[in-house]
């Protein structure tokens, strides 16, 4: 480093790793070399004298010169030269999670569902007993704000079989999140009981698999289901409460167009169309679906993919109390909402493990929605490895 750089560039904590958020990117050090990865797939390895050239620019926060020189013939180079434009982080667990700011809470209350459904990435039916108590529900809505997330979705299981539903919603209102969600299948949502959550005008996200009724009670294990979400949406929109359809294709996609003419027909504007992922009972099921890009019909405003153009972050409590980074990522634990608050987990390291290298590209594919979620995945992996 340049005694010139040294004197113009504020001094930045050293780190073996650190984020890009701007970029969804992320520089590691693993023993001789830097790792340069981001959610969409792309790793390259940085060896040799080079590694001096990135350690220097990562402790300035800009790229050296002769970086900058390197970089028109080094693909890796010129990317990080990229990134190095743009604000980053060391990487923390906090921060890994975090990314470019928090956005979306997933806080599952309750286990039990009334529907069976084939893939279930939480493992949700009739007989799970496993929930989330009132005051811990409540206090993670609460806590959750205060760290700066702006949209909760409430889940499960079923949230609608939860008895202090609307005691969640309300709490989620009355602290200020932008976007209260409930997510359900709508087979419980009777007309006493939305006249019961009207006054907190939640929006509701519907899950639906196909325009065949018989389709689709096959997928959910329910006969009679198809019949009963369409007239729970029906009642929504009549209400004139926000909602949208996620159509989850789980062994083809031939009748897509069908299904978003259907709730089309229903008064339903904001539809996203999603593959099976490979998580829970949904491994093993959606082989079919792994071609199919996920993509939304209209701008959405719950869920996985409505967010703007920042790495959103992203955590999830799941109705067993623990805090994952997402419904998808459920085997990286960070703690359990039980034992301590969310920015208390989080400020937590990580315990190391056995080094097993990242994450494949492929297989996180399989299993994560998002490219953030990627991310924070591989952000973590580098956190948990054995130095």
């Amino acid at each position: 480093m340049s005694t010139a750089a040294t004197a113009t560039t504020p001094s930045r904590p050293r780190s073996a790793s650190w984020l890009f958020p701007q970029f969804q990117g992320m520089v590691a050090r693993q023993d001789d070399r830097y790792l340069i990865l981001n959610g969409s797939g792309m790793r390259s390895t940085i060896e040799g004298p080079l590694c001096a050239e990135v350690e220097a620019s990562l402790e300035r926060g800009a790229p050296t010169e002769r970086l900058l020189r390197l970089s028109s013939a080094h693909v890796s180079l010129a990317e990080l030269a990229r990134w190095l434009a743009t604000p980053s982080v060391p990487l923390t667990p906090l921060d890994a999670v975090r990314l470019d700011g928090f956005d979306t809470l997933f806080l599952e209350l309750l286990g039990r569902c009334n529907e069976r459904c084939i893939h279930c990435y939480a493992d949700a039916d009739p007989t799970v007993t496993a929930a989330l108590d009132r005051e811990t529900a409540l206090s993670v809505i609460e806590q959750a704000h205060q760290l700066g997330f702006r949209r909760i979705q409430i889940t499960g299981g079923d949230p609608l079989l939860s008895d202090y539903l609307r005691d969640a919603v309300a709490k989620a209102h009355e602290v200020g999140f932008e976007h209260v969600e409930i997510y359900t299948n709508g087979l419980a949502l009777t007309d006493e009981l939305l006249a019961h959550l009207a006054p907190e005008r939640p929006a509701f996200a519907f899950s639906i698999y196909s325009a065949n009724p018989d389709e689709h009670d096959r997928i959910t294990r329910t006969p009679g289901s198809h019949r009963r979400t369409l007239a729970a949406i029906d009642r929504v929109v009549q209400r004139g409460l926000e909602l949208r359809a996620a159509i989850i294709v789980v062994d083809r996609d031939g009748d897509v167009q069908v299904l978003v003419d259907l709730l089309a027909q229903h008064g339903v504007t904001q539809i996203s169309v999603s593959k099976t992922y490979a998580v829970g009972r949904g491994e093993g099921h959606g082989e079919a679906s792994q071609a199919l890009e996920v993509v939304s019909r209209s701008p959405l405003r719950g869920g996985h993919r409505a967010t703007d153009d920042r790495s959103s972050g992203k955590l999830c409590v799941t109705y067993q109390g623990d805090l994952v980074p997402c419904i998808f990522q459920r085997t990286s634990t960070l703690g359990n909402v039980r034992e301590g608050t969310l920015l208390e987990l989080l400020s937590r390291p990580l315990p190391t493990v056995e080094r097993r290298g990242l994450p494949l590209a492929e297989d996180a594919s399989r299993r994560l929605q998002c490219t953030s979620c990627r991310l924070t995945e591989a952000g973590l992996a580098l956190l948990r490895s054995a130095r």
